[in-house]
C-alpha cells in the first residue's frame, strides 16, 4: 500500500518540474524544503569558489536524487544545482512526502543512506593525498 502511494506521488504532474539547459534549480546557501529525483535529463551540482566562479562537482543522471540534505538537517543548500539539458524533468519531494516515504518505505531510507555514504566515500577519495578511502 505504501508503495502505491509513492508511485502515485511520483506520477502526479503536480510534483514534476521542468527545467531548460543551464537553468538553476537552487542556489548554494539557499534554504531548501524539497529534494528532487531526476526523471529525465541531467543535473550539474557545483560549489561557489568566489563571487564569479563555480566549481563542478558531479553530473547526475536519471534515477539519481539530490537536495536531500536540506530535508535531513535543515541546513542551507551546500551546492548549486542546474539543469545540463533542455527538458530536464524532476520529481519534487517536499518535506511531508519525504517523511512519509522514510517512515513507510524503509527501502527508501536505506537507499538514501547508501547514496549519502557513497558520496562521502567518493569525497574522501578526492580529498585524500593518496586517493585511499577510509
Amino acid at each position: 500500500m505504501a508503495g502505491d502511494r509513492a508511485d502515485e506521488i511520483a506520477a502526479s504532474p503536480k510534483f514534476r518540474q521542468r527545467y531548460g539547459k543551464s537553468q538553476v534549480i537552487f542556489e548554494e546557501g539557499s534554504i531548501g524544503s524539497e529534494m528532487y529525483l531526476i526523471h529525465s535529463g541531467r543535473v550539474l551540482l557545483s560549489v561557489r569558489r568566489n563571487e564569479t566562479e563555480q566549481t563542478p562537482l558531479v553530473v547526475l543522471n536519471p534515477g539519481d536524487f539530490f537536495g536531500e540534505m536540506a530535508l535531513v538537517d535543515d541546513s542551507p543548500r551546500s551546492t548549486t544545482a542546474a539543469a545540463v539539458e533542455d527538458d530536464t524533468e524532476l520529481i519534487v519531494i517536499d518535506r511531508p512526502r519525504f517523511l512519509f516515504m522514510v517512515r513507510q518505505q524503509p527501502e527508501f531510507a536505506l537507499s538514501l543512506m547508501h547514496t549519502l555514504c557513497q558520496r562521502l566515500r567518493d569525497m574522501d577519495k578526492r580529498l585524500s593525498p593518496d586517493g585511499a578511502s577510509s
